[in-house]
């Protein structure tokens, strides 16, 4: 197996960006328009399918109606589950990137998504008394501090909690567990409570079950229907709609691409 070096660390973040980008909404649909118009003259007929296609896709993507369904694939088994706390002995937090050179805070700090993580690991916490377990690592060889000291620092500021312990090595979500794997031994812990958002959580699973570690999920943040009576709004194209495709198809984009990546 090829060893990489930091400049192959900096490059394949990068390249995964760049193609999240392009095929994920909004990108993916605006692409394809972009594509189909560009060939308009030498592809008439082909270049309007994908005009058309394009418009659709973004148009899908953006209704409420059709991203909560897009989350429920992922979040179904979910739904329902009761919270293991009593057969726990640590919560697991796992990082969603981060916001660089935040300027009220003079520095990096924690993604939206990490923030939701860590307010439910709080409640968790209060609730069970359960030590939290923090883990990620840097997304670029420029970051000066991992993700998971960044979320320390908001956990112990913001929450008066110090973390048990910090994995600052991953880089994504099997390295998470693998990283989680290598410590919970020194730390004396055997079985956790993974936390992350639901359409995270069949991904995260199957990575804490290769790494041979006793997980149990505790998923937070829920983006499909709600069982409510529909409204206007929900047919009508909205932004937080996009995330939550975007956050889904990405998911299973992930799922998809599993067996061929050697990284996890």
């Amino acid at each position: 197996m090829r060893a990489y070096d930091a400049a192959d660390m900096a490059v394949i973040p990068t390249i995964q960006i760049v193609l999240e980008q392009l095929l994920l909404p909004p990108g993916g649909g605006l692409l394809l328009i972009l594509v189909g118009l560009v060939l308009a003259n030498t592809w008439r007929r082909g270049s309007r399918g994908l005009v058309v296609f394009g418009f659709l896709f973004a148009m899908v993507t953006s209704l409420p109606v059709v991203a909560e369904r897009l989350a429920a694939t992922l979040e179904a088994p979910y739904a329902r589950s009761a919270i293991a706390l009593e057969r726990a002995d640590a919560l697991v937090v796992l990082g969603a990137g981060r916001v660089r050179a935040q300027q009220e805070y003079a520095g990096d700090v924690p993604s939206t998504l990490a923030l939701e993580r860590l307010r439910y690991a709080v409640r968790l916490h209060r609730s069970s008394g359960l030590p939290i377990v923090l883990s990620g690592g840097r997304g670029h060889p420029d970051d000066r501090r991992s993700e998971a000291e960044l979320m320390a620092e908001v956990l112990l500021a913001d929450f008066r909690i110090t973390p048990l312990w910090l994995e600052t090595q991953s880089r994504n979500t099997c390295g998470n567990a693998r990283g989680v794997a290598n410590i919970l031994p020194e730390a004396g812990l055997e079985r956790v409570l993974v936390v992350t958002h639901a359409m995270h959580m069949p991904r995260a699973m199957a990575c804490f079950q290769a790494a041979g570690i006793v997980a149990q999920p505790a998923p937070m943040g829920f983006r499909g229907p709600r069982g409510l009576s529909p409204r206007l709004t929900d047919f009508l194209p909205n932004v937080e709609a996009v995330q939550t495709s975007r956050f889904a198809l990405r998911e299973w984009l992930a799922r998809l691409a599993a067996p061929f990546r050697t990284g996890g």
